[in-house]
């Protein structure tokens, strides 16, 4: 499958940093005062029987001496507002206030009191510095076009596989599903298309997987044969179509990150970056359960 292609892993050598807990912390820095997990240490049988009590807590340390069990623990109630607020940048008093005072944009007054509360609410001051204090690093393996749109995103550091220096292990993204051009859309698509609708160099219409094959080969050959009479490298890559894998290491704070999986895990955002967007947010939320979730997909 070609989502096997696309690998996103947790780099083994800088594993990640930081906690939700972190983040409170952190922000309570200016203040001077620091808060601390609800914590609880139960035994197996007192686990097992409590049913879904304890769903929202994470296991922190298993023990088998003197009693089997183990430690649970959340973020007290308090710290995760002080997180909604960061997020949100505003109070939820604050927040439902705003909304309320949102008017039906019915008729042109209505409409301009409209623009001025949501340009009111994009120049509200965010509070995202303390979520900068976590940090991430991944190992991925994507095609080049997909690295061209994820580079985009600020704050995130990568270092990348070279073709100046690396002239084996040629590898091109193959899909699964050929899908449409979107019809209401300048980028995007739809559906997938299932009919030989390419005209190939004989003047026979094939299926684009064929078109893109018959490409794929006569770049490789086309390469090598460079790369063998002698061309640099450098200059002899460009021959490769932009289908080609590449793999980079990626770091950056809990915040770029989660900046860059608001845009492209989006539904409507590229399917191959949203591969690689989703399983980068997959471990955000392992990392910061509450934190992550805010960042990503917003607080009400």
């Amino acid at each position: 499958m070609s989502e096997d292609q696309i690998i996103v892993q947790l780099n083994p050598d800088v594993p990640p940093t930081g906690s939700d807990l972190g983040i409170v912390n952190a922000a309570r820095k200016s203040f001077g005062r620091r808060s601390e997990w609800d914590s609880v240490i139960l035994s197996d049988q007192e686990l097992n029987e409590s049913g879904d009590k304890y769903k929202d807590w994470t296991l922190v340390e298993t023990f088998y001496e003197p009693y089997a069990g183990c430690e649970l623990r959340k973020l007290k109630d308090k710290d995760k507002r002080l997180l909604e607020f960061l997020a949100r940048g505003m109070t939820a008093d604050d927040f439902g206030a705003f909304v309320r005072n949102v008017p039906a944009p019915d008729t042109e007054e209505h409409y301009k009191e409209l623009v001025e509360l949501l340009w009111q609410w994009r120049n509200t001051p965010t509070h995202d510095t303390p979520f900068n204090h976590g940090f991430f690093s991944f190992e991925v393996k994507a095609p080049i076009f997909v690295r061209a749109q994820l580079v985009k995103h600020e704050y995130l550091i990568m270092s990348e596989y070279s073709r100046r220096y690396i002239t084996e292990d040629i590898e091109f993204y193959e899909p699964d599903v050929w899908r449409g051009a979107a019809k209401d859309k300048k980028q995007g698509s739809s559906g997938e298309i299932t009919t030989s609708c390419i005209v190939d160099k004989f003047g026979e219409h094939v299926h684009p997987r064929l078109a893109a094959k018959d490409v794929y080969l006569e770049a490789i050959d086309t390469y090598q044969s460079m790369v063998k009479a002698g061309v640099a490298p450098e200059q002899a890559r460009m021959v490769l179509p932009q289908s080609l894998m590449t793999a980079w290491t990626w770091s950056g704070t809990l915040g770029a990150f989660a900046k860059m999986c608001q845009l492209r895990c989006h539904p409507e955002a590229q399917y191959e970056s949203r591969l690689v967007a989703n399983k980068v947010y997959e471990e955000l939320k392992n990392q910061f359960p509450v934190a992550a979730p805010l960042l990503v997909e917003g607080v009400l």
